[in-house]
């Protein structure tokens, strides 16, 4: 069982039909167990579902988007803020939105009056959020903050669905991955190489 990635998001639903996507203020990845050449390709994907998991998860909802057997966990806030983390079906899904949970917290805490300035990806850094895609490998470790948030003890709030489920009527991943301007030209054909070769779980 592995986290691949964590990142923090400004998100602002309140914009009703803002075409804006969501803005990845910080992230952090785990990228040793992929060969040297494949991970500028890994980080890019996961940068990828990880904002569009974000941009199909309603304010104040929690949601599990699962993608060729992996998973990208999101906790929405009502403020504009949002969190994802991606993990293979082995992580514990408890584990998984404990953790994301308090990390978007805390962040909000640490980085008050700040983060909803951040408009473009990569503006901001903290510390907590690289320690904890380390030392979180263990689920074992997320043991403490579920103890503390009762909160989510019950998850039959949580949406469960694919990421194909919540595209709009018409559209295909593989189309947004061609469009994206987030994805090089390399990894776009590295991920369809490894889709060929039925090894696109190697992008999570």
């Amino acid at each position: 069982m592995k986290i691949v990635s964590i990142v923090i998001c400004r998100w602002k639903h309140d914009r009703g039909g803002d075409p804006d996507k969501p803005v990845i203020l910080c992230g952090a990845y785990a990228l040793q167990s992929f060969g040297f050449f494949e991970r500028s390709t890994v980080r890019d994907m996961a940068r990828f579902f990880s904002k569009t998991c974000v941009s199909k998860t309603a304010p104040g909802k929690m949601q599990r988007l699962e993608h060729e057997g992996q998973y990208c966990y999101v906790v929405s806030k009502q403020d504009g803020i949002a969190g994802a983390l991606l993990a293979d079906a082995e992580y514990p899904q408890r584990a998984a939105f404990s953790l994301l949970n308090n990390l978007v917290l805390d962040f909000v805490n640490a980085k008050k009056g700040q983060w909803d300035q951040g408009h473009v990806d990569d503006s901001m850094t903290w510390a907590p959020l690289d320690e904890a895609v380390v030392k979180y490998q263990d689920p074992m470790q997320a043991d403490k903050i579920m103890q503390i948030q009762k909160d989510l003890d019950d998850t039959k709030d949580v949406l469960y669905n694919t990421i194909d489920s919540v595209l709009e009527r018409g559209q295909k991943l593989d189309d947004l991955i061609d469009k994206s301007n987030d994805i090089s030209m390399q990894s776009k054909k590295f991920y369809k190489t490894a889709k060929k070769h039925n090894q696109c779980c190697v992008m999570m």
